[in-house]
């Protein structure tokens, strides 16, 4: 089944204000982020939640898209992670759950397809940017919530085993520079 975005999800966009070093909810902003969606730095910009921001902030399964610049993926917000505010350069994607799981909705956005298609409605200015009448009727194939499932498992594996690639290929990195170290300095004499 086709569907388009805006008819299983609500749509708006992160608050822009200056963050501080302090605060009760963490501020996302894109520096925070690979290009796969993987967050890779620790957070280390805060707002203080008062009746004017609070609407504003995230809720479990809220998905985090970039629709400005030549990164344009997605990450999906889990209420574990403790109160927290997208920043303006995201939108705030609030799907109905009953027709789509975020975490599936994120994997297809994080696609080598979908950011090619992404590229393309962005494209023709110097920072391309992705409006969200474009965001909303962009057209996705919605499997069943079962099958959907299936797909987040496939990309939690993929992501357990890039994650243990990086690991194996920095412990070999390490073990070539001691044995390099190792037959330089010891052979001296």
């Amino acid at each position: 089944m086709k569907v388009k975005l805006g008819d299983i999800a609500q749509l708006q966009f992160g608050l822009y204000t200056k963050p501080t070093d302090n605060g009760n909810a963490a501020y996302m902003q894109v520096k925070y982020f690979d290009d796969w969606g993987n967050q890779t730095n620790e957070i280390d910009t805060f707002i203080e939640i008062d009746q004017k921001n609070e609407t504003h902030l995230l809720e479990d399964g809220d998905i985090l898209f970039v629709g400005k610049g030549m990164r344009n993926f997605a990450w999906t917000y889990k209420s574990s992670y403790g109160p927290a505010i997208a920043s303006s350069i995201f939108f705030v994607i609030k799907v109905d759950q009953s027709k789509v799981l975020p975490d599936f909705l994120t994997t297809l956005f994080n696609t080598a397809q979908t950011q090619a298609y992404f590229q393309t409605i962005g494209a023709g200015s110097s920072i391309p940017s992705i409006r969200k009448s474009e965001l909303e009727v962009f057209m996705i194939q919605l499997p069943t919530l079962e099958m959907q499932q299936k797909i987040i498992n496939i990309q939690k594996l993929h992501d357990k085993d890039m994650a243990l690639s990086r690991k194996i290929v920095t412990e070999k990195q390490n073990l070539y520079q001691a044995v390099i170290k190792n037959l330089i300095y010891n052979n001296e004499q």
